[in-house]
């Protein structure tokens, strides 16, 4: 909806038509700029750098337990459910504090919503940390800590837009939004392969909590010394400079949204979508060592299907960003991301399938991530001129409730195993309490 007096730059995706042509209700947010008004400023790569880094934080720790969980559910005495409740926490909040953390993101703008964030993010694993020196409350500060730095989530996970908006080119939005929308996903990269590789035996859960501690200290200490603004000084592009002049009333940007159809669907879809995937991430050891899978092969499928994801994600950000073809690479991604989860769904349930398993992972994360940060980009579009912050967030809280649901469903489905197969499972741990029961994921 943006009219640019340059014949060099390119319209905005939601700017193909003129400003003649924009209907009244839009009209207030178009800004007429000229081309040489614009500016990128160096400094937008460390204020990309400080989200992602907050992001790759939080996913370790939102994942980290869930990656060694019967060694975690030996450890604190608790049952594998009360681990994934853990995981859940993070959706709930997420849930909970969506509509704050947008009203904040929108009224009080990106430098405090990020220290908020990062503060939060720290001080909950810093309890966690703490939790190894008190036995008889170790597990309830292990969710009061996984409950602070789930706090801090959903301001995470709504920002990635509106960086790229307010501080990067037309050109280069889509490829920022991917870098600092997959933090998260390289966080849970990290926890899937470094867990399981630091702890291989219950009494090995604190050196787990220390090491992720250094990652969230480090997002702390570059947002509160290097986050210098909300906004460049200088719009980098015509929609930034839209966006500074869009005054819209909070509840009427939600009010607007809901009652676009189009916008509804691509958040039940796109929402669906991230529940599957990070439902799958959250149950995979759960879902693999009943037929004999160990837990490192589970934090390597889990790895390899965030790095053919992250790799999909650049590779699809840069195209879309060159090409603008949204709805129809999102279209092709779902559909294979789709078949990909077919394969896996059969082949996890069987024994002795580890090759035909590791594919399958890598062709659903290679097919399912890039689709998250595209579908963002697609709900502000829809969107305009709602607030940015409005439109992703809601899509981001659709997707926390379908995970939810999954997460906390999925396992009632289960059935215990039979005897033959007892024979097999590696989910059950050397010294444990009794507290792991391995169930059969098959629904016979």
């Amino acid at each position: 909806m943006i009219s640019i007096n340059s014949s060099e730059e390119k319209p905005l995706l939601y700017g193909e038509q003129n400003a003649e042509n924009v209907d009244s209700e839009q009209q207030p947010y178009v800004v007429h700029y000229p081309h040489h008004g614009y500016r990128s400023y160096k400094w937008r790569w460390f204020v990309l750098a400080t989200l992602s880094v907050a992001n790759t934080s939080n996913g370790m720790i939102w994942i980290s337990m869930s990656t060694v969980s019967n060694y975690a559910a030996d450890y604190y005495e608790v049952s594998l459910s009360a681990i994934n409740w853990l995981s859940v926490v993070f959706f709930i909040l997420t849930i909970i504090l969506g509509l704050p953390a947008i009203y904040i993101l929108n009224i009080y703008g990106l430098k405090v919503s990020l220290l908020l964030a990062t503060w939060l993010n720290a001080l909950g694993q810093l309890v966690r940390v703490l939790s190894q020196f008190d036995t008889t409350w170790g597990f309830t500060m292990v969710m009061v800590g996984q409950s602070l730095a789930a706090c801090a989530q959903p301001f995470l996970i709504f920002m990635p837009v509106q960086v790229a908006e307010e501080w990067f080119p037309d050109g280069q939005r889509t490829t920022a939004t991917t870098v600092a929308s997959t933090g998260i996903s390289v966080g849970i990269l990290l926890a899937s392969s470094i867990c399981p590789v630091l702890v291989s035996h219950h009494s090995q859960i604190p050196l787990l909590n220390e090491v992720i501690m250094v990652p969230a200290a480090v997002a702390v200490l570059m947002a509160t010394f290097g986050i210098r603004s909300d906004c460049p000084p200088t719009p980098p592009s015509s929609s930034a400079a839209a966006e500074s002049a869009n005054v819209q009333p909070f509840m009427q940007g939600i009010k607007e949204v809901m009652h676009n159809r189009c916008y509804v669907l691509l958040v039940l879809s796109a929402g669906a979508g991230y529940a599957i995937f990070t439902a799958l991430l959250t149950l995979l050891i759960q879902i693999l060592c009943p037929m004999g899978y160990t837990d490192t092969f589970a934090g390597w499928c889990t790895s390899s299907m965030i790095v053919s994801g992250v790799v999909g994600c650049f590779i699809i950000g840069i195209l879309v960003d060159k090409t603008k073809l949204y709805s129809e690479v999102m279209k092709f991604a779902y559909g294979l991301s789709v078949v990909s989860l077919c394969v896996f769904s059969v082949y996890c349930l069987q024994p002795h399938q580890e090759i035909i398993i590791a594919i399958a992972s890598c062709l659903f994360g290679m097919f399912s991530l890039p689709v998250y940060p595209i579908v963002q980009e697609m709900a502000v579009e829809i969107g305009f001129p709602v607030k940015e912050a409005i439109s992703a967030g809601i899509l981001n809280i659709s997707g926390c409730i379908q995970s939810a649901m999954l997460v906390l469903l999925l396992p009632l489905l289960s059935q215990p195993l039979s005897a033959g197969k007892m024979a097999h499972e590696t989910c059950t741990t050397i010294g444990q309490k009794g507290h792991i029961v391995p169930v059969d994921q098959t629904g016979k």
